[in-house]
Formats: structure tokens, C-alpha cells, sequence
């Protein structure tokens, strides 16, 4: 089978919930919603590509448990293709407890990898890069990823790294590797040494040739093309849920890639993409397609 899009990294199960305004310690609350999907960088990476149309396959290891059973199902929902996952009963998916503030918007991750086993080198065939047009891998599962990208190298497939914490000799590694670089603020200040985006991307351009670009939130994005800065704003919507919005900023920017989008354009559909999503609850609880995401950029010119 070929593939748009070939995905590897962390394999989480989310728990979201809204927490009340108010809250006494000891007590019990009841609340409006609390729902259970998946999550993390690279699964709904996967699932937003899914969503929009490309072909997509999650690359990983999968158990036999109850968080296993949830992180399958959720790829099933969004069509994401299952047939890579590495079967091992004893593998536990990572787990996250998202808390979301009912006010503005803004979540927090209390997340465990117990149980959980990282992609590594020797779990890779290499023919599975001959059968995709893209590679998409974050920087968690850091020895599989590098050497995914080393393959993809090699055989001539652009990538795209979700680049968000980690070692970062190791980070800076995958930089080196990848093709399209798109990481927040937070990360590139770290790798750096640098407050600045724009000092941040004119530094990390020291370390590779690849696109890089710079996303902060409500801040916007930046990217360092040649000598230029583009700037791409934040859309400015009603909040209910910032979870996964990087995620949907990544997934929509391969979109973009994948149909020959410039570069400017990119930016664009994937900052839109990514408010639309911050309008529901839940990192995977809405995708829009692309002709609403066009609809969006216009309503907001």
C-alpha cells in the first residue's frame, strides 16, 4: 500500500477535562465534560492529515490493554492506516491527564511513559520509506525518528519534524536530518540560547539548510526564507481548548506542502487550521476540510 504521509512518534491516549473556576481540595467536583480520545504531537499529526485527505499511516508499538484498544480505535475513526503498528502485549501507550482552564482556554499535560516503548533503530525496514511521498516524526521517540530520517535522506524523501522537547544533541541531530522544521518558541530557545524568534531561527539556520519555522501560540509564526522573515499572525477566535494546536499547525502545513502550497500559503492554511481547532474541546474532536479552512482565511482578511 502507498502513502501520502508515513508518521512516527509518540502514541498517547488523552483524558481532557475542564476544570472549574473555582475547586476546594478534598472534595468532589462535577463538571460539564470529560472526554477520552487520543493524542500527542504525531497522532494527531496523523489524524489531522487523515482527516484532510492524505493517505496516512502510524508507525509504532501497540499493546494489548485497554489504552492500546483506545489509541487503535482513535486511528480507525480518522482512517489512519494501522497496518505498521508493532505488536507487543506488553507495550503500554503513553497516557495524559489534560487539564483545560475553563476561562481562557489554555491546557495543561501531566503525562506518564511507563509501559510505553520508544521506536529504535532495528525496528525499522527501510523499504517502508519506498512507499511514502513524506515523512512526518516528532522528537520523542528520538533513536527511531533519527534513523527514519537518515533513511528518508538517503532515498530522497522531504520530511517534517515536530521538533518539542528532548536531548538536544539529539534534536539538533534531527534538524541536520530533516527537511521542513517546525518547532515552538520554547524549544528553539532552548536549542539556541536565544529569547528572540527571529534570533532563534537565524541561529538554528547555522545547524541545517532545511525550512525552519517558529510557532508561539497566540503570538503567531515565523519562518526564515533566505535573508527573509515571513510572519504569519494568530487568527483570533473564541478559545474553548488549546490542546493539540500545534499538532493541527504541523498537519496542516504537510497538507499544504503535499499540494505544492508556497510557503507564505502554508503558514496561512495551518494558522487557520489550527484556530478552527482551538474552537472545540479536545485535540481530535474537530478537523475542518479544506475548503473551510479557505472560507476562514477569507472571513478573517
Amino acid at each position: 500500500m502507498q502513502f501520502d504521509v508515513l508518521v512516527s512518534g509518540l502514541n498517547v491516549v488523552d483524558l481532557l477535562v475542564i476544570v472549574p473556576n473555582s475547586v476546594s481540595k478534598g472534595r468532589k467536583h462535577e463538571i460539564d465534560n470529560i472526554i477520552i480520545q487520543g493524542g500527542a504531537p504525531a497522532g494527531n499529526g496523523a489524524c489531522g492529515m487523515s482527516a484532510l485527505g492524505l493517505k496516512t499511516s502510524f508507525l509504532g508499538f501497540i499493546g494489548d490493554n485497554v489504552q492500546s484498544a483506545i489509541a487503535r480505535a482513535e486511528f480507525s475513526r480518522f482512517n489512519v492506516d494501522t497496518s505498521l503498528l508493532i505488536k507487543d502485549p506488553k507495550i503500554v501507550p503513553a497516557t495524559a491527564l489534560v487539564e483545560v482552564d475553563s476561562s481562557s482556554g489554555e491546557r495543561t499535560v501531566f503525562y506518564s511513559t511507563k509501559g510505553y516503548r520508544p521506536l529504535g533503530p532495528n525496528d525499522i525496514k527501510p523499504e517502508w520509506l519506498d512507499r511514502t511521498k513524506l515523512l512526518y516524526v516528532d522528537g520523542y521517540d528520538l533513536e527511531g525518528n533519527i534513523e527514519l530520517l537518515r533513511i528518508a535522506q538517503q532515498k530522497g524523501v522531504p520530511s517534517i519534524l515536530d521538533v518539542e522537547a528532548g536531548d538536544p544533541s539529539k534534536l539538533l541531530k534531527m534538524i541536520q536530518l530533516g527537511n521542513h522544521v517546525i518547532l515552538p518558541l520554547e524549544a528553539a530557545q532552548t536549542l539556541t540560547t536565544r529569547k528572540n524568534p527571529i534570533d532563534c531561527l537565524k541561529k538554528l539556520a547555522t545547524e541545517t539548510h532545511a525550512q525552519l519555522i517558529i510557532t508561539d501560540g497566540a503570538n503567531g509564526s515565523w519562518a526564515l526564507a533566505g535573508d527573509e522573515i515571513i510572519t504569519q499572525p494568530c487568527y483570533e477566535v473564541a478559545v474553548v481548548d488549546t490542546t493539540g494546536c500545534g499538532d493541527a499547525y504541523h498537519a496542516a502545513y504537510a497538507y499544504a506542502l503535499l499540494k505544492n502550497y508556497s510557503l507564505p500559503k502554508r503558514m496561512e492554511f495551518a494558522s487557520a487550521f489550527a484556530a478552527i481547532v482551538a474552537t472545540h474541546f479536545g485535540g481530535r474532536s474537530y478537523f475542518p476540510n479544506e475548503e473551510e479552512v479557505k472560507i476562514f482565511i477569507q472571513n478573517h482578511q
